[in-house]
């Protein structure tokens, strides 16, 4: 097993953890009205913002990760599994807060896009890519390994 994936895996997780959780308490604390970096804005599901589920997911990977890197378990299968679920749930996320409005509005919604106005699920999107890439190739030795 490549450690050295499983680290970033590990960092990313903590990262997205620590950033959604950063989302989800300032929608508890004061909820935004416009969608942005630091909002969930429009999406309801079960009468939630899709942040805290993105935590959820988050903090398992970094649990599962941790549990791996940190005490040698084999939870290979579990932390592609949940990836694969950040990114499907992610993906539809996004799919419905950036790419609907996108298709339905045409270019009267690029007139007024901006990068501070991508949703936090659209970056936790990106995360859970990244983590689903590495996970996917924790057998693979790294260049570094190869060249020793």
């Amino acid at each position: 097993m490549n450690t050295a994936r499983l680290r970033i895996i590990f960092i990313l997780s903590t990262i997205g953890t620590l950033f959604a959780g950063t989302v989800t308490a300032k929608q508890i604390v004061a909820p935004a009205t416009e969608p942005g970096l630091l909002s969930c804005v429009g999406l309801s599901i079960l009468g939630l913002s899709p942040c805290p589920y993105g935590l959820a997911l988050f903090i398992i990977l970094a649990v599962l990760s941790g549990l791996m890197l940190y005490r040698q378990m084999k939870l290979t299968l579990w932390l592609k599994l949940s990836s694969i679920i950040g990114v499907v749930f992610s993906g539809w996320v996004v799919w419905r807060e950036l790419c609907l409005p996108a298709i339905q509005k045409g270019p009267l919604f690029w007139e007024t896009f901006s990068l501070a106005r991508v949703p936090a699920c659209a970056w936790g999107f990106l995360v859970f890519l990244a983590v689903l890439w590495l996970c996917f190739n924790l057998k693979r030795p790294s260049v570094a390994s190869n060249q020793v």
